[in-house]
């Protein structure tokens, strides 16, 4: 089942009388396949949802097991969560212009390294999170007269994967993404 833009429910059915992967002749075009079920009012209970099976005719397309998984890239990120995920890239960091931020993974000592400079203020966290938003590592810090942080995370029991690093003073706040492999 998928809600799409139009607020309708549309649902994929399997057509149990065909193998996988369905034969690729005309013959294996059926109702169930060729055609979408549809929940027109979602919201309304019972018969009220306005029902209506194999109504949506997908033309020459079939759908299979389900219908493709088509996030929503148009809610925008949620700005300094650790979620914020969809203005960030791999190798881009998410911070102020005036502050300098690096963080990297170096597989051979299965750690992750963090510099920093330029930093406001006298102390702060540097935080891990996985991509799910849950925290994996915190650890109170000092920043060095100057504005200058720099240290380590021990990935050890942690698994490959992308990772949030955060750094956060009482007036700053840097992060970036980093990839364990």
């Amino acid at each position: 089942m998928k809600l799409a833009p139009d607020n309708k429910i549309y649902i994929s059915s399997f057509d149990e009388n065909f193998p996988w992967p369905y034969p690729d002749t005309s013959t294996a075009y059926t109702i169930i396949n060729n055609n979408l079920s549809v929940i027109n009012y979602p919201d309304s209970l019972g018969a009220a949802c306005d029902f209506q099976p194999f109504s949506f005719n997908l033309g020459a397309g079939r759908s299979y097991y389900g219908l493709p998984n088509n996030p929503d890239y148009e809610l925008g990120a949620w700005v300094g969560s650790p979620c914020d995920t969809l203005t960030v890239g791999l190798t881009e960091n998410n911070q102020k212009e005036d502050v300098f931020f690096q963080a990297w993974y170096n597989p051979e000592w299965n750690m992750i390294h963090v510099n920093a400079s330029k930093l406001k203020g006298k102390s702060g966290v540097l935080r891990l999170f996985d991509m799910e938003g849950r925290l994996v590592f915190e650890r109170k810090m000092d920043v060095i007269a100057g504005g200058y942080f720099t240290g380590e995370i021990g990935m050890n029991g942690i698994a490959n994967g992308v990772y949030i690093v955060s750094l956060v003073t009482e007036k700053d706040k840097a992060q970036g993404k980093i990839l364990k492999y």
